[in-house]
């Protein structure tokens, strides 16, 4: 499973347009072979409004068959014209918890860097974290794992954790406060180098699909 994230903004006087495509506007016919899950968010606390765009594809081959060259999703090219600055990312899932982001309102985006000899290790403890996570109601869903095509050094690597709860509240009470921490009691702080926690609001968007179960 691979988890890919679009950031970008939108070209001036067209915030209106793009904001409603992705709130309203679903593509029209079956939905893309290999798409598992996205959603859409707005970056909190920026002067200059961002947006993030979240797809989760079956595999690698969905991934590449589903994007253009610079990452757009091929359910954004009616408006990709209209992308500003887009920036690329995805991660190979390691670890996962809970299937669609229904009633998630914040979206938050966990980074670290692993030394690379220690990457199997964070695996196994990601996805142990995912099961003590499990019993608060209020997390939707997560996703972790290794950051695709990294251009760290080869003795480390970026990893990512994505985790969508059901109010800000609730990312407090999970952080006891401290935002710029993945959660309170369960960060791999002896394997992990945090970067950064980035948080967007979800949009209420009609960009849901169902699970493709193809082949």
């Amino acid at each position: 499973m691979i988890v890919h994230l679009l950031e970008f903004r939108v070209v001036p006087g067209h915030e209106a347009e793009v904001t409603g495509f992705l709130r309203h506007t679903a593509p029209g016919g079956r939905p893309s072979a290999g798409i598992l899950m996205r959603c859409v968010g707005s970056r909190l606390n920026r002067h200059q409004q961002e947006h993030l765009v979240v797809t989760c594809w079956r595999d690698g081959a969905a991934f590449t068959r589903g994007t253009d060259p610079q990452g757009v999703p091929g359910y954004l090219a009616p408006k990709a014209d209209l992308l500003s600055e887009p920036r690329s990312s995805g991660f190979r899932v390691s670890a996962a918890l809970g299937d669609e982001p229904d009633g998630a309102r914040i979206l938050r985006v966990y980074r670290a860097q692993v030394a690379a000899a220690s990457v199997v290790e964070w695996e196994g403890r990601a996805a142990e974290q995912m099961t003590a996570l499990s019993g608060k109601q209020s997390l939707i869903f997560a996703r972790a794992g290794v950051v695709l095509d990294d251009e760290r050094p080869s003795d480390e690597v970026s990893v990512v954790a994505l985790s969508a709860w059901r109010d800000w509240d609730a990312v407090l009470a999970a952080t006891g406060g401290h935002i710029d921490r993945l959660v309170q009691d369960t960060e791999l702080i002896d394997l992990e180098r945090p970067v950064g926690v980035d948080h967007y609001e979800l949009f209420e968007s009609d960009l849901r699909l169902p699970v493709d179960e193809s082949d």
